[in-house]
């Protein structure tokens, strides 16, 4: 199983997304995402293209035991 959270940490909190999902597949068709592009997320954990700029999303793919 894994949890995506998708949110905005800046002066207004915001939580865009917070789902659970038994498979990335189903994450990326959640997100209307390639499965590549979800994989690249859930394995990179350094700083990302879009992280340069000044407001962009936080996103956190984590997995976990049921």
């Amino acid at each position: 199983m894994y949890n995506c959270r998708i949110y905005h940490d800046n002066d207004i909190k915001i939580e865009l997304l917070n789902i659970n999902v038994p498979t990335l597949k189903v994450l990326a068709e959640r997100l209307d995402m390639t499965y590549q592009q979800v994989a690249d997320l859930n394995s990179r954990k350094g700083l990302r293209k879009y992280q340069q700029f000044k407001y962009f999303p936080k996103i956190e793919i984590t997995e976990y035991k049921i």
